[in-house]
């Protein structure tokens, strides 16, 4: 079997990863926006099941470590899983 050679693209950023700077990030963070003094927490994350662990939870960890609390205090799927 010949040998692969793998090389990391440095310029790719983990969708997941900036999907989860979104809930601060549109009104203008890193600054203190008055947009973000105003919508930042959130109260309802409507998603989809399948991306829970993908897009939410980045949310709730980046939310918490970077800005001190939840960005958003209520998540709804709309359904149960299969």
């Amino acid at each position: 079997m010949d040998k692969v050679r793998l090389k990391q693209d440095e310029d790719v950023l983990d969708t997941w990863f900036s999907s989860g700077l979104f809930p601060f990030s549109i009104f203008g963070w890193p600054d203190q926006t008055a947009d973000l003094k105003a919508f930042y927490p959130g109260t309802l994350l409507e998603t989809g099941h399948d991306i829970l662990f993908f897009w939410v939870a980045k949310m709730v960890m980046l939310g918490t470590k970077l800005m001190g609390k939840l960005p958003f205090t209520e998540v709804s799927s709309g359904c149960s899983p299969p």
